[in-house]
């Protein structure tokens, strides 16, 4: 038989203490009565692809260092923040998400962007606002009691199959069919 030799190179490995805050978080949202948060999926390279804002979380029962991209502010003001100050955009974001919690730290362009930590999209939602946030997992505090499981949404109608091979054989079919009683078959686990 020919082998190939293979060598698999992660492209992001994750520490114990990482692990189990995305275990903590998997599945759940985050509601103390004034936010509410939806972890969904893990991002590795997230700034790539976009300009981000850089923000801090701090609210009863989280903290946490994030990102928010620069389109979903624009969305969340209203106009196109390019051609403003920088430090009037700070002030715009601070007025209206820091009673929410969410802080202004910096802007981060596409080149400061290429190292950032691995991060997990949150959907941050308050009174008056919905939006996508990206939250550094080696910087979230989080409380436990303000967790809850989110539903499941598994349609109804959906049908499970299950394929169950607990050995191998090298016999054929016709071979499988051809045995007697009286023939004996070793068989052993994978």
């Amino acid at each position: 038989m020919k082998y190939d030799v293979v060598n698999l190179t992660p492209s992001c490995t994750i520490s114990n203490a990482v692990a189990s805050k995305v275990n903590l978080v998997a599945g759940t949202c985050f509601d103390n009565h004034a936010i509410r948060m939806d972890f969904r999926q893990l991002k590795f390279n997230l700034g790539q692809q976009q300009d981000l804002i850089e923000i801090s979380l701090v609210h009863m029962g989280v903290e946490a260092k994030g990102f928010l991209q620069v389109v979903e502010v624009e969305r969340l003001l209203g106009l196109e923040i390019k051609h403003l100050d920088k430090e009037y955009v700070a002030y715009l974001i601070t007025q209206n998400l820091a009673p929410h919690g969410v802080h202004f730290v910096g802007f981060m362009d596409q080149k400061e962007g290429r190292n950032l930590p691995l991060s997990i999209t949150t959907v941050f939602e308050c009174e008056r606002l919905a939006t996508t946030l990206y939250l550094e997992l080696e910087s979230i505090h989080i409380d436990a009691d303000c967790l809850e499981a989110k539903p499941q949404a598994l349609s109804g109608n959906l049908k499970l199959t299950v394929s169950w091979t607990p050995f191998e054989t090298a016999l054929t079919t016709q071979e499988l069919s051809a045995l007697s009683t009286d023939d004996v078959v070793l068989v052993y686990p994978k």
